[in-house]
């Protein structure tokens, strides 16, 4: 493939390896570290691991480092085998793979971005599965992960270049845009330049719930549309808040130096903020004392973050917490009609403050508090 990321034309790379997340574990192990070398052809999709968990891609302890070149040494370190590993350390890297398969549902359970970003940087750039959760999609696109069905990786494995094109056509024209920029940082920069033109939001007038009227107005590029919004339209909207905790901050941080410099700023911070919440009470816990290091790092890049953006700063205070994070940003800053996200997968509790809030990974939060946008399907609504 291109070292342009993602080509106008895609196919496998010569000596690298399509890896296929089998229901037999000993199958991956013989790919892992014995070189076998499988086709699409002669496996079915009932072959292959539906329902992979966040949890089994990238285990919270793994989560203790903040570097995604680190955290692949150790992707899916959670999935166990008669009380072993199938993946031991850096398995994934070395075995220079840059296609993985599975079954139906890939990626449920938290939002965690790192369960993609294991992958990514370990040399994953094709992700093939029958679905996708729509959160760990999200994540996928967010990173410029291409993502395919079988039928794909079978044409691929026969030596066909694929058009981008295909790739993206099946979402709507804002995420392709996204993926076609290889990802929502890249996306973002171009948007900035002037070199990305959205498209025009055509729906017409027409009543709208509570949410809709929110996303309706806050929309960005909207110029020569309707102001109108209506369930399944694909839009960028300003984002008025959020936060992130010391599992998240020091990714956020380091992704915004990376993109932005060193120097960077931030637009609004007094609607920002930082908790110390999901970590305080590891300290002591004797199966986390190996990663006491870790932990204590994540916390202090938070502090160092905090100081050098002036978001709102929830940081403990004599071991005791200010409170958990999605209850306090309710109470403390989340207003009527505010468009919140976060990197807590219970950041839709603000909906109680009737507002629009929900969780993001660490890469699309680090978009939004640097440029104040997101990107949403408006979401459609349920009658109690």
């Amino acid at each position: 493939m291109s070292s342009e990321w993602p080509p106008e034309e895609v196919s496998l790379t010569t000596g690298k390896r399509v890896l296929f997340l089998t229901k037999d574990m000993e199958l991956i192990r013989k790919q892992l570290y014995d070189g076998l070398d499988l086709r699409m052809e002669d496996l079915s999709v009932d072959d292959l691991m539906d329902d992979i968990n966040t949890d089994v891609m990238t285990p919270a302890w793994v989560c203790f480092d903040h570097e995604p070149a680190i955290i692949a040494e150790n992707a899916y370190a959670g999935l166990i085998h008669e009380g072993r590993r199938v993946f031991e350390p850096r398995s994934l890297i070395d075995g220079e793979f840059e296609v993985i398969v599975s079954g139906h549902r890939k990626g449920t359970g938290s939002s965690r971005e790192t369960a993609a970003q294991c992958e990514r940087w370990s040399g994953i750039r094709i992700v093939i599965a029958a679905s996708f959760a729509p959160i760990h999609e999200r994540n996928n696109l967010n990173l410029g992960q291409l993502m395919g069905d079988h039928s794909v990786l079978k044409r691929l494995q026969d030596g066909e270049g694929i058009p981008l094109s295909e790739f993206t056509s099946k979402y709507d024209q804002v995420s392709g845009l996204i993926l076609e920029s290889g990802g929502i940082l890249p996306f973002a920069k171009k948007l900035k330049e002037g070199s990305i033109v959205l498209p025009k939001n055509t729906t017409g007038p027409r009543k709208m719930t509570m949410v809709e009227k929110i996303v309706a107005n806050k929309l960005l590029g909207t110029e020569g549309g309707s102001g109108f919004v209506k369930p399944g339209d694909a839009v960028l909207a300003r984002v008025d808040g959020g936060y992130s905790h010391e599992f998240t901050t020091a990714q956020v941080h380091t992704f915004l130096e990376e993109e932005y410099g060193q120097d960077y700023s931030l637009p609004n911070p007094p609607k920002f903020a930082v908790f110390e919440d999901h970590l305080l009470y590891a300290t002591g816990v004797p199966r986390f004392g190996r990663f006491e290091d870790k932990i204590q790092n994540l916390r202090d890049m938070q502090v160092e973050f905090q100081r050098h953006t002036g978001v709102r700063d929830y940081s403990a205070e004599n071991g005791v917490s200010p409170g958990i994070c999605h209850q306090v940003a309710r109470e403390e800053f989340i207003d009527v009609g505010d468009f919140i996200q976060a990197t807590d997968s219970h950041t839709c509790m603000g909906g109680a403050s009737n507002a629009l809030a929900y969780g993001v990974g660490s890469t699309e939060y680090a978009n939004l508090i640097h440029n104040q946008f997101a990107f949403l399907n408006v979401p459609e609504s349920i009658r109690f």
